[in-house]
């Protein structure tokens, strides 16, 4: 190729070639040329680039290392590999935590045991990440609840951290949610610098374990209403005002094995309350209540059951062409379902618990948000 080739090219040309190349050649082209540089932190970039690019998974083992595989997604696969991509080790944030959720290749940390009002965004491309101090007032004790979620706003691609509390009144036998005297709802929109009150949900039971999934600009929980009957609480980050899904009628009782996720393009909900089966729900047409289907019904294998599996929340990360799934079950392990055998199996490429999300890698930099003050690791 003749010198030069590049720079007679139009930029969006150029933009188009470097966006496909995978994620460390274009690290490597940042490092080598000044004017590659320029054009990978350009907006016009990073929006190419992510529209461009399919989600791989970030798996993270103990709050700190940590590894980005694609996905390697064919017909006609003996089975379906995690392939690996880019390592990353040593993350090393200020937070001890796990991993709730992931968009437009931000992630959202936070530790729900020790800390849990202390919150960081990161990039684990760009290396960067920012701290979410709360402001005072936001520390709570049982039996309050507090849940969060991450996303974007559909129409202005507002980067937005949201944080529902609720107090609650519960009988002392029964620990059932009696009355919820108070309710409040937090937005932190990333460049603002600072959280706002908006409107608080309908007096719904939250679960603290969940976190909101992201789906068309929304963000999604499973709740209860006071008569103990499962909704999907939906919070639109364009308007910031809630509304309510009616879920689909729960398999098997026991509300904390079940959840709401996004899988793909759809909103999902995994009951795993069965002691022998997974039962995961589609919503076919987003924001059609009639439109639930019981999709997959999945027989628990012995590599499954005897284990602390059984008592986690099931996640389905990845529906593949051919029909198989990869589930993440709690904070343990990844499994596995082949729709060729109709069996489960555990992924045993690691040697220790991990925390699976699914992750669209993203040249986005902190540093293009206003107001925050962007360290790196």
């Amino acid at each position: 190729m003749k010198e030069g080739f590049f720079t007679n090219l139009p930029s969006h040309i150029t933009i188009d070639i470097l966006s496909r190349l995978p994620i460390p050649t274009i690290l490597r082209c940042k490092s080598i040329c000044k004017p590659w540089l320029d054009l990978v932190n350009t907006q016009e970039f990073i929006n190419h680039h992510l529209s461009n690019s399919s989600p791989g998974l970030a798996v993270f083992h103990d709050g700190i290392s940590s590894q980005l595989y694609e996905l390697k997604d064919e017909l006609n696969l003996e089975h379906h590999e995690l392939h690996y991509n880019l390592l990353i080790t040593n993350l090393k944030l200020p937070l001890d935590g796990f991993l709730p959720t992931s968009a437009n290749g931000l992630l959202l940390w936070r530790n729900a045991n020790i800390r849990p009002n202390a919150l960081s965004i990161c990039n684990p491309i760009t290396r960067e990440y920012i701290e979410i101090h709360s402001p005072q007032g936001f520390d709570y004790t049982y039996p309050q609840v507090v849940t969060f979620g991450f996303g974007a706003s559909r129409i202005n691609n507002e980067h937005k951290l949201v944080r529902v509390f609720h107090d609650c009144i519960r009988d002392e036998d029964t620990h059932r949610v009696l009355r919820i005297p108070k309710s409040e709802c937090h937005v932190y929109t990333l460049g603002a610098g600072s959280w706002r009150s908006v409107a608080p949900p309908a007096p719904f039971v939250y679960n603290c374990r969940s976190i909101g999934a992201f789906l068309n600009g929304n963000l999604h929980w499973l709740v209860l209403d006071l008569d103990d009957k499962p909704v999907i609480s939906c919070f639109d980050l364009e308007t910031e005002m809630f509304r309510v899904f009616s879920a689909p009628p729960p398999h098997h009782g026991g509300g904390l094995l079940i959840d709401v996720f996004a899988l793909g393009d759809s909103l999902c909900l995994c009951d795993n309350s069965s002691e022998d089966e997974i039962v995961i729900w589609l919503m076919k047409e987003y924001g059609d209540e009639k439109s639930w289907r019981k999709e997959y019904v999945i027989s628990k294998s012995e590599d499954y059951r005897g284990e602390c599996y059984d008592y986690e929340v099931v996640q389905p990360i990845k529906v593949f062409k051919d029909g198989d799934i990869l589930m993440a079950s709690g904070e343990y392990s990844l499994f596995y379902y082949s729709n060729k055998t109709t069996t489960l199996s555990k992924i045993k490429m690691f040697h220790s618990n991990v925390y699976s999300v699914l992750h669209t890698s993203s040249f986005l930099s902190l540093s293009s948000f206003a107001m925050e003050n962007v360290s790196y690791f």
